[in-house]
């Protein structure tokens, strides 16, 4: 098991706070962006790196022929993908850890997510990280730029609609918040470039049975989106005091982007080696 960490004063300056502070992000962004008004409080503008290269974890090989991957060719095909996959990850720049980021990350190799922790106050707070979901990124390139006529006709158009689409990326994380004894916060949250959102939110109890051993059904209450504007803002704001912010989700988003890729090079290699044997 290998961990990395990486950690830093347990408060964050009022400057990385997103909410209240969203004007002077704008001033120091290159790209202003606009203020959403309900599900939207947690902005950052855009910056000159905020949307870096991706890559689709899709093979290739499906409609495509590549020099040594001929028909029935397993072993070739997967050595030519793990061949560019690798070179992508060779020329990916992993962002240095942001300023007063206040998590541990906890990243275990071969596992599909990344665990950050912190204590606050009396709380310890566990986020989950789970892989992107990379919508519109460009595939590895093709290493002898082989394909047919129609297809490369259409590079343009496709790297125009790579890039607009690219910036939809998000990871999704699960956000626990618990104290020494008592009921936990559970927080299911969607991070995008330019926003958080808090896709719902639980009280968990300690125990969900009975003495009896019988299974409880407590109320949960209502969905987040239904619960007032200003207890709506306030959870935003809770999270944020918490580490929950965007200059920490935009660059979990990249560092997963980045696992995803060294992920899949691993399970390549395992599927390649075993048919191999």
């Amino acid at each position: 098991m290998a961990f990395v960490s990486a950690t830093a004063p347990a408060t964050a300056p009022a400057s990385a706070t997103i909410f209240i502070s969203v004007a002077s992000a704008v001033r120091a962004s290159t790209c202003p962006q606009s203020r959403r008004l309900l599900l939207a409080p947690l902005h950052a503008a855009k910056g000159a790196k905020s949307v870096p290269v991706e890559v689709v974890l899709d093979s290739k090989v499906k409609g495509k022929k590549k020099k040594g991957s001929g028909a029935g060719n397993l072993p070739g095909a997967l050595e030519v993908e793990i061949r560019e996959a690798q070179e992508y990850l060779d020329s990916d720049e992993q962002e240095p850890v942001p300023e007063n980021f206040p998590f541990e990350i906890l990243d275990e190799e071969g596992m599909s997510v990344v665990i950050l922790k912190r204590d606050f106050k009396d709380e310890k707070i566990e986020v989950t990280v789970s892989m992107p979901n990379l919508e519109g990124g460009p595939e590895f390139d093709d290493e002898d730029g082989e394909g047919d006529g129609e297809s490369a006709g259409k590079d343009n158009d496709d790297d125009e609609e790579e890039d607009e689409s690219a910036g939809e990326s998000s990871i999704s994380l699960k956000v626990v918040v618990s104290k020494a004894s008592g009921p936990k916060l559970e927080f299911t949250c969607t991070a995008f470039r330019e926003e958080i959102t808090i896709d719902d939110m639980l009280i968990v109890e300690s125990t969900n049975t009975n003495d009896d051993g019988e299974e409880k059904f407590p109320y949960e209450g209502p969905e987040f989106t239904e619960l007032p504007v200003n207890v709506q803002k306030g959870l935003f704001k809770y999270l944020e005091q918490r580490g929950v912010t965007l200059p920490a989700t935009n660059y979990m988003h990249d560092y997963m982007v980045t696992k995803q890729a060294q992920e899949y090079i691993r399970w390549m290699t395992k599927l390649k080696d075993f048919v191999k044997q």
